[in-house]
């Protein structure tokens, strides 16, 4: 293959490795490729896979269900905005409390964010001290999937209402209940439900904090950059009012640096793996049927046919020159591509959002060592900061 296409042999799997903008286009436009592996070495050993291991139809119908229960449940609506904000105003009164002493932000931010995925799947937050935030904050620092979710799941069929429908378990089995009628051999069981709801609460926790952290952190190593974002901040939304996702729109540097972050730390570099559910073409290059496919999504985001420069970080890249409007570019795909991107893409960018601009137009934020403070990365999962850092909140008004 040429040097945008390579295979590799991992253990006994042969996978395909695309490695640009063009390969991954290609690939990921193509229904031939929206299939999960069964047999892949990345997949967690559970009783039940989530839809996310899913293919056909089943996975159609379950990714079907799981975006209607969240629009239904305000997905993409003012009334998710509200309960984010609510999560942002008591992550906030707990940075007031440092009174601009340091602080491990990491550790603080983690139960913050995870507790909007707890009001998606849960139907409530956690305090930060609940015994049970607290295992779940360390699961997510120690990427331990293999956790239960059944404790949750049994306190739901004890008090459901099916004329009041609180969260995504709660949609589940309401919907398991009337197919079981149906089918009894239906796939909406409890063992895919607490799949489902594991691989929420994965994804959609630990992704949103990591990009959140990096946003901090490279507003506090450049000066310039945090004035700036600042500056923009008071002249759209001012002082007397909380951002709402609707201000992005009159915010282009505010989006174009948490765009150049998205791409210069992509937080999740290797895309879930792919196989090939039938014979198919890759940039002409001959795929056979079965074949594993891994999209290497840093790859993309450092692709120099596409970036200029893409070992710097410059949120110019994505602002016209005047600096008023922000550029487009398709190829900056963080939450992957095609048919089989992220389920939770809209969810995610509105928290990262939200999260941000709050923070910014509340505090001025540093290092208390901001000589040792480093951008430097910790490959896994997802790619996270090497170290935490204390930082310090000092409030601008």
């Amino acid at each position: 293959f040429v040097l945008n296409t390579y295979s590799l042999q991992l253990g006994v799997h042969n996978i395909v490795i695309l490695n640009d903008w063009e390969a991954v286009k290609d690939a990921f436009q193509k229904d031939a490729f929206l299939d999960r592996p069964k047999d892949s070495p990345f997949t967690i050993v559970d009783i039940d896979s989530s839809f996310g291991n899913d293919n056909g139809l089943l996975w159609k119908d379950h990714r079907r269900f799981a975006l209607q229960t969240m629009r239904d449940l305000g997905f993409g609506k003012r009334s998710m905005e509200e309960r984010i904000a609510n999560e942002i105003t008591h992550f906030t009164k707990l940075i007031d409390q440092t009174d601009g002493q340091g602080f491990n932000f990491h550790k603080l931010l983690t139960p913050s964010m995870s507790n909007n995925i707890c009001h998606l799947v849960f139907g409530h937050r956690m305090d930060f001290n609940d015994p049970k935030r607290i295992i779940f904050d360390n699961v997510l620092d120690n990427n331990a999937a293999l956790f239960s979710m059944l404790g949750e799941i049994e306190s739901h069929q004890k008090t459901m209402d099916p004329n009041n429908k609180r969260d995504y378990i709660d949609g589940f089995l309401n919907e398991m209940k009337i197919r079981q009628q149906k089918d009894p051999n239906t796939s909406f069981t409890i063992n895919k439900l607490s799949a489902n709801s594991k691989s929420f609460f994965f994804g959609g926790s630990d992704t949103v904090r990591t990009a959140v952290e990096w946003l901090v952190l490279v507003a506090v190593k450049h000066k310039g950059i945090q004035k700036r974002l600042h500056e923009e901040i008071d002249d759209v939304i001012g002082r007397d009012r909380s951002p709402t996702w609707a201000d992005r729109l009159d915010m282009p540097y505010v989006q174009a640096v948490i765009n150049e972050v998205f791409r210069w730390r992509t937080i999740v570099p290797l895309n879930l793996m792919r196989s090939a559910s039938e014979d198919a073409y890759i940039l002409g290059h001959f795929i056979p049927k079965n074949t594993k496919i891994m999209a290497n999504i840093w790859a993309v985001h450092y692709d120099p046919k596409v970036w200029n420069n893409p070992d710097q970080f410059n949120p110019n890249r994505f602002l016209t020159p005047d600096g008023k409007h922000l550029i487009k570019t398709e190829a900056l795909i963080p939450f992957s591509y095609g048919k089989r991107n992220c389920v939770g893409e809209t969810l995610a960018r509105v928290e990262v959002f939200l999260y941000f601009v709050s923070l910014l137009q509340r505090y001025t934020i540093s290092a208390e060592n901001e000589e040792m403070l480093s951008l430097d990365d910790r490959f896994g999962l997802t790619l996270q900061p090497k170290e935490s850092f204390i930082l310090r909140f000092q409030k601008r008004f």
